[in-house]
């Protein structure tokens, strides 16, 4: 890709924010703790990032948006943020990319054909599994998501050949350890640094400029005026 592409995960506790130059080359990777509220620092906060190496918004004509699984909110901002930086600059291209790629990307030494569960706290006493396969050396998605209760989610974990691995945004494991006790969570590889540079390394999908195509596992909930 000749272009500088720009990168927005707000799916977790934290916002991600990564950069590449027109060679690929990482120029950004930055992480902030950003929940509820502090989400309105979000757009100041990548203005000041693109200022500390000397770059320009303008200068980003490719974004990438973590699509979740994860806060239906933080999701959106993302989304409806680079939606507004789009707004009359049909040079921009966007599109959205699962979330759940950044801790399936750091899982190393990964076979070809292999299965990765990425696990996530669902909250109620559940967990949400979005499930992904390694073609031509990066996870993609199979298609099959789902809810697990505790009882469903020991039997679909522990089942003989279902994943080769098992991984997690770090601050979920805490939860999910909870619910699915010690011997099962002890499966699970923590990714620690939820870095939205593995967004950008995605090679699909394709710039389709459809910041739409949000990750709902569990259906979100909108409200309606009566």
């Amino acid at each position: 890709m000749n272009a500088w592409h720009g990168a927005i995960d707000l799916s977790g506790k934290s916002a991600a924010f990564a950069l590449a130059d027109p060679t690929g080359a990482l120029v950004i990777d930055a992480i902030r703790p950003m929940r509820g509220r502090e989400a309105a620092h979000l757009a100041g906060w990548i203005l000041n990032e693109l200022a500390a190496v000397h770059r320009e918004l303008p200068e980003i004509t490719h974004w990438t948006v973590g699509a979740g699984p994860g806060s239906f909110t933080g999701m959106r901002l993302a989304a409806a943020l680079v939606t507004g930086w789009s707004f009359q600059r049909p040079e921009l291209h966007t599109r959205c990319v699962p979330s759940a790629l950044i801790p399936a990307a750091e899982e190393g030494d990964v076979p070809e054909g292999a299965h990765i569960g990425v696990c996530f706290d669902g909250r109620n006493a559940e967990m949400l599994l979005f499930e992904m396969i390694f073609r031509n050396g990066e996870p993609v998605p199979t298609g099959f998501t789902a809810v697990w209760d505790r009882k469903t989610a020991g039997k679909e974990l522990n089942q003989p050949g279902r994943f080769d691995r098992l991984c997690a945004p770090g601050d979920d494991l805490a939860a999910l350890r909870q619910l699915l006790g010690e011997e099962t969570a002890a499966r699970i590889r923590p990714c620690e640094r939820f870095s939205a540079g593995a967004l950008l390394r995605a090679t699909a999908p394709d710039f389709d400029n459809d910041l739409t195509r949000l990750v709902y596992i569990r259906p979100a909930v909108f409200t309606t005026a009566p």
